[in-house]
């Protein structure tokens, strides 16, 4: 019975996966899909099966319910529904492997990446380039034609490559030569003089050299000094857009920066509900306004509380990257919390953009199912006995 729920289970999980890559894909697209809210739909509910038919500790369905209660009052209150999919796409991710999951989120997004740069440079579907004031330059910008290969913006694509780089790295880091990681950067840079997009190749650059670093450092990696840093430098992150949403560009220092960062704070700060006196602990349902400063998005989308939840994941993962020396995953939490001063990619209805996810689904379940005499939990039908019984199903 047991293997018939966990295989019905799995095949829903890694159904759901596949489509919410493809989702991705047509998003990125000339392509307007008609049909997301339903398909949405679909997944959460086959995210659903996953976690029926998986076994938690008393301790697991706890942080869940609680995770869940934030998640559901938000949802409610900004009737937004993408926490809620989030948080069941992490409970859904125990017992995966997550390497294993890794690469089918690389091949599905490389080969759905490949295809509409090969449409459109074959000029069957989707543009080639885009032809706009991009806002930089001289105020009020200058017009200036850059490759977008089928993603409607140049940043877009390049932001692909990001993602899938920092993906690639964490699988086979370990085994990497020093050639290799140049080879990552070139790719990347071949990327970037078609489209000219500085904070992706800027990011990857700081990416990589962290990663190598640390790899060829032991002594670096295996010490705290490194993860604390790590931690405070996205706690700042955080810190730093909180302020910027509040002051905009009224102070030197701010306006000098922003003209680097080509008005990510002047444009938010214009929102009045995305400035930071104005969040709440939920965020209301016409906070609709997209813009592309992350850590503002999520606070103005969502409001104070899944907006905490969301930097403690973040957290989270640094510690367990602490405790398992995975300096990979140190890296790249660091380097997505600072690529969201610049891009909101990670803060999205769309659940594998952000690759998080992925590994909080994987983390947030390590400390119960690596030790091997811990009990094994229940379903969720049976978690009223193992209430009842104070103790978890052997």
């Amino acid at each position: 019975m047991e293997d018939k729920l966990k295989a019905i289970g799995n095949a829903c999980f890694w159904t759901a996966v596949i489509i919410e890559l493809i989702v991705v894909i047509i998003d990125k697209s000339a392509y307007i899909n008609p049909y997301e809210g339903i398909i949405f739909r679909i997944t959460f509910l086959l995210f659903c099966v996953k976690v029926f038919t998986t076994k938690y500790s008393r301790r697991e369905w706890l942080c869940m319910a609680i995770v869940g209660l934030i998640v559901v009052i938000s949802y409610f209150v900004n009737e937004r529904d993408e926490a809620v999919r989030a948080a069941m796409f992490v409970f859904a991710c125990k017992d995966v492997p997550i390497k294993r999951l890794l690469k089918i989120v690389l091949a599905v997004t490389l080969t759905g990446t490949i295809v509409l740069f090969a449409l459109s440079v074959a000029g069957i579907y989707g543009e080639l380039t885009v032809t706009a004031n991009f806002g930089r330059g001289p105020f009020p910008g200058i017009i200036e034609t850059r490759y977008c290969f089928g993603m409607g913006h140049p940043n877009a694509f390049q932001c692909m490559i990001f993602m899938m780089s920092t993906v690639a790295l964490y699988l086979w880091a370990d085994k990497m030569r020093w050639y290799h990681f140049i080879a990552v950067v070139a790719a990347n840079y071949i990327m970037f003089i078609f489209t000219d997009s500085n904070t992706a190749m800027l990011v990857i650059l700081a990416v990589v050299f962290g990663i190598a670093l640390l790899r060829y450092c032991e002594k670096l990696r295996n010490g705290k000094a490194v993860y604390i840093m790590g931690a405070l430098l996205v706690l700042s992150v955080v810190v730093f857009s909180a302020v910027g949403s509040h002051i905009g560009i009224e102070t030197p220092f701010m306006y000098s920066l922003d003209q680097v960062l080509n008005g990510r704070f002047q444009y938010a700060h214009q929102i009045e509900n995305a400035r930071m006196e104005n969040w709440h602990l939920f965020a209301a349902p016409e906070n609709q306004e997209y813009f592309d400063q992350g850590f503002i998005r999520l606070f103005y989308w969502y409001g104070i509380i899944p907006g905490i939840v969301y930097v403690l994941g973040n957290l989270y993962l640094i510690y367990q990257s602490w405790l398992k020396k995975d300096y990979c995953l140190l890296v790249i939490v660091v380097g997505y919390a600072v690529f969201s001063i610049m891009e909101a990619h990670l803060i999205s209805v769309y659940l594998l953009r952000n690759y998080l996810l992925v590994w909080l689904g994987y983390y947030c379940f390590q400390p119960v199912t690596q030790n091997q005499n811990a009990p094994c939990g229940g379903y969720l039908w049976q978690l009223p006995q193992m209430l009842v019984k104070g103790a978890d199903f052997q």
